[in-house]
């Protein structure tokens, strides 16, 4: 039998990198989050080089497996 275990909100908060503007990358090279982060603002699109992105009031948000990236969206 196997068990899955899942970090929390916090434990994955606390592997964020600060990438600088407010951009924030988990497992993602910071050049990188910051081009996606800046062709999510400028398109909205919900596919990124096939991460999933959407937003919520002034976060951007995209995902691609355990890769993560954060950003405002201003």
């Amino acid at each position: 039998m196997f068990a899955f275990l899942t970090a929390s909100p916090a434990a994955e908060a606390a592997q964020l990198v600060n990438c600088g503007g407010g951009v924030r990358a988990a497992v993602v090279g910071c050049s990188k989050a910051r081009r996606i982060a800046k062709e999510y603002v400028k398109t909205h699109d919900h596919s990124i080089w096939l991460y999933r992105c959407s937003s919520g009031g002034n976060r951007g948000r995209c995902v691609l497996d355990r890769k993560l990236i954060t950003f405002p969206l201003d």
